[in-house]
């Protein structure tokens, strides 16, 4: 009478002891995954010891989170942001508009970059709100325009234009903005929004929001550089930076909010993103 149930709860315990080895693998492939790509772009000259390291953290919390498919999206704005980080890298260092450490990436742009996408996976993750879901895919496309416009943008042949003052200055400065940058910023969400219709099974919103918000994101970082960003003079070549030390000597405060850098405005610019995808009706 009692070999049947036996049987059955043995069955039973193997299958949820089979699965739990499953899903073990498959984290321990994303693992694996995230590591050798990590490895490869510090390699390559895309990120330094601690970017190395954050982008591992961040990777793998987000295989844990989402899965490999959802690591697509990230792993697609980091090649992408890599590859135009290093593009023309010498002429965008003779404009000085070039990123500092030959291009390397830090913890510090991998995290302001990184983080907000995680924010919405987790909320996601454990409320099931697809919604916050399209938030994730809306903040790495915010995350892609930027970096791409930037990148890009640096590279027009005619100088930026700040916003609100409405002045040509230097490529590279913070709160300008160029027709090619501003071009740029329109397009380089795409990727992100067509992988995003794709994983969400063909869903408009899931096409329209990302690219839409992305774009927007883009803009808003614009602004942030202009009014809330710390900006800094150089006493030698009198450029207007957020460095501390330009040309060997240590800069002056011009104006912004203090300590409120590039990576702040990229958290905020991010997380912006992704909550304004989750007002759209």
């Amino acid at each position: 009478m009692t070999d049947a149930p036996l049987t059955f709860s043995n069955h039973l315990f193997k299958k949820a002891i089979a699965e739990r080895i499953s899903m073990l693998d498959d984290k321990l492939v994303g693992l694996l995954l995230v590591m050798i790509i990590a490895l490869l772009g510090y390699k390559k000259g895309a990120v330094n010891l601690s970017g190395l390291a954050s982008g591992i953290i961040v990777g793998f919390v987000t295989v844990l989170l989402g899965g490999l498919l959802l690591f697509l999206p990230l792993l697609t704005f980091f090649v992408l942001g890599s590859m135009f980080t290093m593009y023309k890298y010498n002429l965008k260092e003779i404009k000085g508009a070039a990123e500092d450490r030959k291009g390397r990436r830090s913890w510090n742009n991998v995290l302001s970059n990184g983080v907000p996408p995680l924010i919405f996976l987790l909320i996601w993750r454990f409320s099931s709100n697809d919604a916050f879901l399209l938030a994730f895919f809306s903040s790495i496309a915010a995350d892609t325009s930027d970096t791409l416009s930037n990148e890009i943008g640096v590279l027009s042949e005619k100088d930026p234009i700040l916003l609100f003052s409405w002045k040509r200055v230097p490529a590279g400065t913070s709160g300008a903005v160029s027709l090619l940058g501003t071009v740029t910023a329109l397009l380089s969400p795409l990727p992100i929004s067509f992988e995003s219709y794709f994983i969400s099974s063909g869903s408009i919103r899931f096409l329209m929001i990302p690219a839409f918000c992305g774009f927007l994101g883009s803009l808003f970082d614009s602004i942030l550089g202009a009014l809330v960003q710390e900006k800094r003079i150089c006493p030698v070549c009198g450029r207007i930076t957020e460095k501390k030390i330009h040309c060997g000597y240590s800069t002056r405060y011009l104006a912004g909010v203090k300590g409120f850098g590039n990576g702040s405005v990229n958290f905020t610019m991010s997380l912006a993103a992704g909550a304004l995808s989750l007002v759209i009706p």
